[in-house]
């Protein structure tokens, strides 16, 4: 060709080559293919985990499957989300390019085109482990048996035809939560969705039983499919499907069907400067942990366990974060939460009226709420299911005032879940309400299996359920990051761990049962010791350790090294020790190999060449004073008092810098700080609840009483050189398989000694020897002990005075309350007269404090009581100091019409009363909320009280200084 002609043909041949390269390139070709109008795909609505539309936009395994298609071919995806007889309309009406999730079938291959298969979804049985079922080879098997089934599913002809009692259901979430809750004994559906929904709900015993026995019908391929003129496209599409590899679905199936689409590897977890600065910083955390919420935390046998305790654990494991667990009711570590005496509530919802004393961390678990009742007749689907019934729930429980506002005084509040349980099978209420894993360990615990699940509760047209997180006191708000990441940090494989041991156990302890295993190097150590270990002891601290006369270990330190020579096959051999600080210093130079009993506070602050083991049992603390001493209801109230501790405390430090208030006085001996209390030169002693009930009675002291607890309690670890990991690791395993009885015989053991009465035979001589003149004097020591008899007997009548009367006021204290109330309320319940109830709270109180002092309180306190006592002087009734500021009156009542007008004319006399201290003029008012009612058959003291507690909350929102009555 000529050169002319070959320039001027060059714009034309440059085209040809553009083009040419555009159709050829893969990555030119994908360019162009993402410049297109985006590809239109129908996916199903409500399809969890395949596909489902949620906040977070459309999501599911298809989705994930549907993303990575687009990814690797490049082309661009616009879902379309609605039933699936709307998509599939569409579809066919060629208003949608691609439909997913469809199955081929031999007609449907005549009018489109489909791409390989992504999923087969298998068909199951599942059933609860609990009540498992036979082994199933064929629908024959199932019908002595409920089986639940999605109404109009494609094999329902197939169950009626084999003559199953089915019991069909609109949705899968329903018949996976009525197989949860016993009202069928199997389900049948697609596997992915029903542990994805059992995973949700956190119903961990259902499991699969057997694939679905369906003749052939119980796998369903997933597929896309495209119309029948457009095979460029599902070419590409199923040549992107042929690019995604096995393992790559299979990871994706567990992640939706196990973990709700969360991804398999936590988060890195970094903390920022800021936040290890806030650690730094920190003390030890007390943390409030309910005694009765198992599974979630339980106290068994002294040691406090459950899924919120492995996640609090785990969450201080990875941020360092020191943890004294302070264990009790919820109602009283609610207060102690609120007066600041507790750092962090562990179980705990995020309500809007918590905000104000809170500051919440991100869920660590849901539950659901649920009704337990006698009669399986009894179904919860809406509110209204609730009339009529007697409710049952636990007090403070997020839902109350819904619940009150719903049925009124027909729900009745509990402060423990065992009492609730047992008002429900004596038939007091006829159904009480619980989270679902907590109401199955008291079914399992009690022994109650005559109780049915009623269904989950509904208020104010949702379904509730319970958030558990950790709150902190608005002061630590700094901290909520940090246990947030942490948290975060947390693998779902790793969490779901933790779930499985609690909530899928029946035993109380799931590790007792676990054999006991040990690694190569874990063997090898125990043999390099020719299996003897050097163990040093705190020499008198008993009941919990110490070292007789004659050089022998005692204590529950001795009985727990007992069981642990038992299972390892090792000897312990005793390093003896002159006092604690020398063990401490013996276990730090190698010179022992262990501390069997050690405080887990801040041993490692104070000695930080040690390591220690979880904790193996949980002391309460608590403060002793003399028998005339007033309980406390705050650590408040002891400020300014001496107030004695040991000099070897672990929690002693941190309860000065939170309660700076008080005058700690450290002693080296717990004897002498207690008789020092005796002879009242300290007005109190904080001691464990163990070791000064066992000084008590060593000692023979009977004016020495508990009049108070702190909330710091103290756990008990196995202390090891931090070098000496091998040892760490085999004491935890074998501490993990301790039983409950275990626990409970060394408990009954040491801490609940009951001294012997010691024969000394050479007094008895002395005696024997004496009789004649004991025989002369006979006469005159009958007469002696006459008058000994009466002085002990006036002083037998000042200390029950004493120990039942609040030392200020002159009136009965909680004591007097606990021995008194029930016993009023039985008698006007037998004698059918009404029963009152009044709540009488000193307005705006603090001011008075603030304003002129301590000792003016005081003085108007008495002030107030002896008013109420002469207002009520011909009332048969009892008056009671119920903690600061707040009395309580219970009386039975002759003429009910009357009590209004003698409470409003209480309240009027108070405010017209003007009280002098110190030639300053203090005026009061006062709030009253009352209830009065003739008890009936079936109700309880606890009615009239919580009735009137609610109407003296009306009365200070009513804005104080009135008189509110309220029904029980």
């Amino acid at each position: 060709m000529p050169v002319v002609l070959l320039f001027q043909s060059w714009p034309a041949l440059c085209a040809l080559v553009i083009l040419i390269s555009l159709f050829t390139s893969p990555t030119l070709a994908n360019t162009a293919s993402t410049s297109q109008e985006p590809i239109s795909v129908g996916v199903v609505a409500d399809n969890e985990p395949y596909s489902n539309f949620s906040a977070n936009g459309t999501e599911g395994f298809s989705i994930d499957v549907l993303n990575e298609v687009s990814r690797i071919s490049g082309l661009k995806f616009e879902y379309r989300v609605g039933s699936w007889s709307d998509i599939f309309a569409a579809f066919q009406r060629g208003e949608i390019d691609v439909v997913d999730e469809v199955s081929w079938r031999e007609d449907r291959a005549q009018s489109m085109l489909f791409t390989r298969p992504y999923h087969i979804r298998q068909t199951v049985v599942m059933h609860d482990k609990r009540r498992p079922l036979p082994s199933i080879r064929s629908l024959e098997d199932l019908k002595p048996y409920r089986v639940g089934s999605l109404k109009d599913i494609y094999y329902a002809s197939v169950l009626r035809n084999a003559g199953l009692n089915t019991a069909e259901y609109s949705l899968q979430s329903e018949m996976v939560q009525a197989l949860s809750f016993g009202w069928i004994d199997a389900i049948i559906g697609p596997e992915i969705t029903l542990n994805y929904f059992a995973r949700q709900k956190g119903f961990a015993s259902l499991e699969m039983a057997s694939p679905a026995p369906l003749n052939g019908q119980d796998k369903e391929d997933f597929r896309l499919a495209v119309a029948l003129d457009r095979p460029d496209l599902q070419a590409k599409l199923d040549h992107a499907l042929a690019q995604i590899k096995p393992e790559w679905l299979e990871k994706l199936r567990i992640r939706w069907q196990e973990f709700g689409g969360r991804p398999l590897v936590s988060t890195q977890f970094e903390l920022s400067p800021s936040d290890k600065a806030t650690i730094r910083q920190q003390g030890p955390l007390r943390v409030g942990l309910m005694r009765d919420y198992a599974p979630l935390s339980f106290d068994n046998e002294g040691k406090v366990q459950g899924l919120t305790v492995d996640v609090l654990s785990r969450v201080a494991d990875l941020t360092g974060v020191r943890v004294v667990p302070v264990v009790d009711q919820w109602h009283n570590l609610i207060e102690l939460f609120k007066r600041g005496e507790i750092d962090v509530m562990a179980n705990i919802s995020d309500l809007p009226a918590r905000r104000s004393f809170s500051r919440f961390t991100a869920p660590y678990h849901h539950v659901s709420v649920v009704g337990f009742s006698r009669s399986s007749d009894i179904r919860l689907e809406s509110a209204a299911d609730l009339d009529g019934l007697t409710v049952g729930y636990g007090a403070g429980i997020f839902y109350e005032k819904a619940l009150q506002q719903a049925i009124g005084s027909n729900a009745v509040a509990f402060s423990d879940q065992a009492s609730m349980f047992i008002a429900l099978q004596n038939g007091q209420v006829d159904l009480v309400l619980t989270a679902l894993d907590n109401g199955n360990h008291w079914v399992r615990e009690m022994g109650l299996y005559n109780l049915h699940i009623a269904g989950e509760l509904m208020l104010n047209g949702e379904t509730v359920r319970e958030d558990l997180r950790f709150a902190f006191r608005p002061a630590l708000e700094p901290m909520v990051p940090v246990f947030n990441k942490a948290l975060s940090a947390i693998a779902p494989a790793e969490m779901r761990v933790i779930e499985n041991r609690w909530l899928g156990a029946a035993m109380n302890n799931p590790a007792a049962n676990n054999p006991l295993t040990f690694t190569k190097t874990e063997q090898a150590y125990l043999e390099s010791r020719n299996y003897r270990l050097t163990f040093c002891a705190h020499t008198d601290w008993m009941p919990l350790q110490g070292i007789s006369e004659d050089g022998k270990h005692e204590g529950m330190a001795a009985s727990l090294l007992g069981h642990l020579a038992k299972r390892l096959s090792v000897q312990f051999d005793h390093h003896p020790t002159e006092s604690w600080p020398e063990a401490l210093q013996a276990l730090a130079g190698g010179r022992c190999d262990l501390l069997p009993a050690v405080p887990a506070s801040n041993t490692l602050e104070s000695n930080p060449n040690i390591t220690l083991t979880d904790a193996y049992y949980t002391l309460p603390t608590v403060v002793l004073g003399r028998i005339e001493t007033p309980f406390f209801n705050s650590i408040t109230e002891l400020h300014g008092k001496r107030i004695g501790v040991s000099n070897h405390t672990a929690w002693a430090n941190d309860l000065s810098l939170s309660h700076p208030g008080l005058n700690l006085q450290p002693h080296r001996n717990e004897k002498v700080a207690i008789q020092k209390v005796q002879a009242g030169e300290l007005y109190g002693y904080i001691g464990t609840l163990a070791s000064t009930n066992f000084l008590l009675q060593e000692l023979e002291i009977n004016d020495i009483r508990v009049v108070g607890r702190i909330p710091m309690d103290t756990s008990l670890a196995i202390a090891i050189h931090e070098k000496n990991t091998v040892l760490v690791s085999i004491l935890e395993k074998t501490l993990a398989t301790l039983s409950a009885a275990e626990r409970k015989d060394m408990e009954k053991r040491w801490l609940s000694i009951s001294l012997e009465e010691k024969v000394d035979y050479a007094l008895l001589w002395k005696l024997l020897a004496g009789a004649l003149i004991v025989f002369a004097l006979l006469i005159y020591w009958n007469r002696k002990l006459r008058r000994l008899n009466r002085e002990l007997a006036r002083a037998n009548q000042k200390l029950a005075e004493i120990s039942t009367t609040d030392q200020l006021t002159g009136v009965g204290n909680r004591t007097y309350f606990e021995e008194m109330f029930e016993a009023r309320f039985e008698a006007c319940r037998n004698a059918n007269r009404p029963y009152l109830v009044a709540m009488i709270d000193a307005d705006h109180f603090k001011r008075v404090n603030d304003q002129w002092g301590h000792e003016a309180g005081d003085a108007c306190l008495m002030q107030l009581a002896n008013i109420l006592k002469s207002h009520f002087s011909d009332f048969d009734s009892e008056i009671v100091r119920f903690g600061g500021e707040e009395f309580v009156i219970f009386a039975t009542i002759t003429h009910s019409e009357q009590v209004e007008g003698r409470l409003e004319n209480l309240r009027e006399r108070v405010e017209k009363t003007t009280i002098s201290f110190e030639a300053n003029p203090i005026k009061l008012t006062i709030s009253i909320g009352y209830c009065c009612a003739t008890p009936q058959a079936s109700d309880l003291p606890q009615h009239w009280f919580r009735a009137a507690d609610r109407a003296l909350y009306d009365a200070k929102d009513a804005g104080r200084n009135c008189v509110i009555k309220r029904q029980p």
